[in-house]
């Protein structure tokens, strides 16, 4: 069962063999592999939770075992181990049954006479971490109340598009988004009114978007979609839509009195021209909310200007 360690090992047969048992009780995926990748042992809990026997293991590599992806991760694992003769750790995916678990996996070369013979290793499941560190990453990156990204992440994300678009000239439109005279609801029917119409625009606008689009919350009323791959015409026909959409939203106060709601929206795309695209579609914003609020305006980098809708002067 152990040859590979066996056969580098001084001690007696009674000791090494009792290595198995020792393995057999680790909570822990532990595995013995030559130098070409061909299991000679894996413990009890492998066999248990891979549900074959080691003699369906044993001769086996990871090509036969496990996912392209997830072997090809193994095996370049055990190379490094083997050339350089020390021992190395990687976060490894792996499905067992439909369940997406990460393993942390370190190896070890076996060398005896200057030879290596293969490599011993354990693994751990570490998805319970994964997922907690995944978790805090969404709640930093996430705004409390609405549940879109913050503008901590919308920096990074618009970092990320405009790196796209230096490299590959991938288009990208921004619309600002910004709800109309927010500050008299929250004074004349109260903060958790308040809270409640934000939480609607941001539906609103989430059920008329893709998937791939990113909706970050900018401010107190005012929201950034990002709209990779999007042409500013493109971007213009969205706001459009997305601004009757908000005009529809009807909201019912504590004491009963209805009200609706609209927004107004700026929109920009990137420019080989000019720089901050946010700054752009802010401009158009403020045309908006200075002349015809509930309207939509783009600020056009051809004519580096606003144009205006058919409501303005």
């Amino acid at each position: 069962m152990l040859d590979l360690i066996l056969s580098a090992h001084q001690g007696s047969q009674e000791e090494l063999l009792g290595l198995s048992e020792v393995f057999d009780a680790v909570d822990a995926y532990i595995f013995i592999k030559d130098s070409n990748g061909n299991y000679q042992y894996v413990n009890k809990k492998a066999v248990d939770t891979f549900g074959v026997d080691l003699d369906g293991i044993r001769g086996k590599t990871d090509w036969h075992l496990f996912s392209y992806g997830t072997a090809k991760l193994m095996r370049a694992n055990d190379k490094r181990v083997i050339a350089s003769r020390k021992p190395a750790q990687q976060k490894i995916p792996f499905f067992i049954g439909d369940e997406e678990q990460y393993h942390l996996t370190v190896s070890s070369p076996i060398v005896k006479n200057g030879e290596v013979l293969g490599v011993i290793g354990f693994a751990v499941d570490i998805s319970k971490d994964m997922e907690e560190r995944q978790t805090l990453l969404e709640e930093a990156n996430t705004d409390g109340l609405t549940g879109c990204y913050n503008r901590r992440y919308l920096h990074l994300a618009l970092e990320e598009q405009y790196q796209k678009y230096q490299n590959d000239g991938t288009q990208c439109s921004v619309l600002i988004i910004d709800v109309d005279r927010f500050k008299p609801i929250n004074d004349k029917y109260g903060h958790s009114v308040g809270d409640r119409v934000l939480v609607a625009v941001v539906n609103a606008i989430n059920k008329g978007t893709r998937e791939e689009d990113l909706l970050c919350r900018y401010g107190g009323d005012e929201f950034v979609l990002i709209l990779p791959g999007s042409s500013l015409e493109q971007a213009h026909l969205l706001a459009s839509r997305l601004s009757k959409k908000i005009d529809a939203l009807s909201f019912v106060s504590s004491s009963g009195k209805a009200f609706g709601v609209s927004c107004s929206i700026g929109v920009a795309t990137h420019s080989a021209i000019e720089g901050n695209i946010i700054e752009r579609a802010d401009k158009a914003l403020y045309v908006s909310k200075k002349g015809c609020r509930g309207r939509v305006h783009m600020y056009c980098s051809e004519r580096q200007d606003i144009v205006a809708c058919d409501l303005c002067g």
